[in-house]
């Protein structure tokens, strides 16, 4: 096995598809193994690769929904699907996370709930989780509402009136940098949650030219699952896609799956071949909001650090965890091959009032979480369920199914 370190320049010498952006001659380039270039160029090929078509209402559907009465939900392409959760599993993979698949059911129940928002034309730029602020037609039956409601209560929720491929819709939800209200980046912890296994994905356009987006994300069962590694740093640790890393109000984030932490770390991040240091900016603690079922979450800036494709860089967050990694050009098209960006909005998943602060069920979930968490002090009963839900994450809907097959004795 080759096991000598490789320049930029010999690497560029050795592919077609460089995988790194020029250097300045001022700074010393890193050096990437033979392993970190087979690597590179796999998630090279593996983005490649995924497709790239672009959906409209002309062709999204293989049956148009009916959004007056008689509603229905319609039904979308299966490639839309498949392409769309193509993305989130290569997404995954740069994380080193376990593939997710598709539910029937789930993707039934995602294809209602964004056609009824479409039906209505759902204020795309309000809570729309739960649907809080709507009122139901009379020609959407109160079964289906209140399945809209649920399910939007448990989706990251996307809307937009440009046309786009599957995958960027999932790009937008990753990167949480079109989200309305800051940099909880709540949408990507379910994206990329270590006990997720299962989504449920719907789209339809309403009449505004909106297409209104669903991907359902927390699931009863998943809570129980074992989480599948500890933790999952943005940008992740190794070899890293420079087009993922900046931009306009993307945020970098270190989520802990098991372990809890309180407090707001310092966070500094070293360019390793300048050997300059820099402190992140707007460090946050979102722990007790408990996304994608993580224990501990905390977001940040990377503020002035230059981010340069082919640099190697170390992120200390306090004393949890430190890490290295270097950037590579994921896309290897050229700028003048690319789409310009198009005006996005997306719905946010945090701090939003809670209409059940006081339910039966609120408190039941409190019961349940305590029972199953009993040495755990750092949360109060309430926290868990009651940040998760916050209006939005609708756990008094599976924890009525949960209560049927799981017995807890309370106090």
């Amino acid at each position: 096995m080759l096991l000598r370190k490789l320049s930029i320049t010999a690497i560029a010498s050795l592919t077609l598809l460089s995988p790194f952006a020029a250097v300045s001659q001022n700074a010393q380039a890193a050096t990437f193994s033979s392993g970190e270039v087979t690597q590179v160029h796999h998630f090279q090929k593996e983005y490649a690769n995924l497709s790239k078509k672009i959906y409209s209402q002309n062709n999204i559907y293989t049956t148009a929904p009916h959004l007056t009465k008689p509603f229905s939900a319609g039904k979308i392409q299966q490639d839309y699907i498949n392409d769309q959760l193509a993305y989130i599993n290569y997404y995954r993979s740069l994380f080193g996370l376990p593939p997710i698949v598709d539910n029937k059911t789930a993707n039934k129940s995602a294809q209602k709930t964004a056609s009824v928002m479409a039906a209505i034309n759902a204020n795309p730029f309000i809570n729309q989780h739960g649907l809080p602020n709507e009122q139901r037609p009379a020609y959407i039956n109160k079964s289906i509402w209140k399945l809209a409601q649920d399910t939007s209560e448990t989706s990251n929720l996307n809307f937009n009136v440009s046309d786009q491929s599957a995958g960027d819709v999932v790009t937008d939800l990753l990167t949480d940098h079109y989200n309305l209200t800051g940099s909880d980046t709540g949408h990507r912890a379910w994206l990329l949650s270590t006990r997720l296994t299962s989504t449920g994905i719907g789209a339809a356009y309403g009449t505004n030219g909106y297409r209104y987006s669903v991907q359902k994300v927390l699931n009863v069962d998943d809570l129980f699952q074992n989480a599948s590694q500890p933790t999952v740093a943005y940008p992740s640790a190794g070899v890293f896609p420079v087009e993922l890393t900046k931009g306009k109000n993307i945020a970098w984030s270190l989520y802990l799956s098991n372990k809890i932490f309180a407090g707001k770390p310092k966070v500094t991040i070293t360019d390793k071949d300048t050997n300059t240091s820099y402190n992140a900016k707007k460090v946050t603690n979102y722990s007790s909001a408990g996304y994608g079922n993580f224990k501990t979450v905390i977001t940040y800036s990377p503020g002035k650090t230059p981010i340069i494709a082919g640099h190697e860089y170390q992120v200390k967050v306090g004393n949890l965890y430190t890490y290295t990694f270097k950037l590579f050009k994921q896309n290897t098209v050229t700028e003048s091959d690319q789409v310009a960006d198009k005006a996005k909005t997306y719905q946010r998943v945090s701090e939003q009032q809670n209409p059940h602060a006081k339910s039966a069920f609120l408190n039941q979930s409190a019961k349940l979480w305590a029972a199953l968490n009993s040495k755990s002090d750092h949360y109060k009963v309430t926290n868990y369920f009651d940040s998760l839900k916050k209006g939005q994450w609708n756990h008094n809907f599976f924890i009525r199914h949960f209560l049927k097959d799981f017995t807890v004795k309370f106090k």
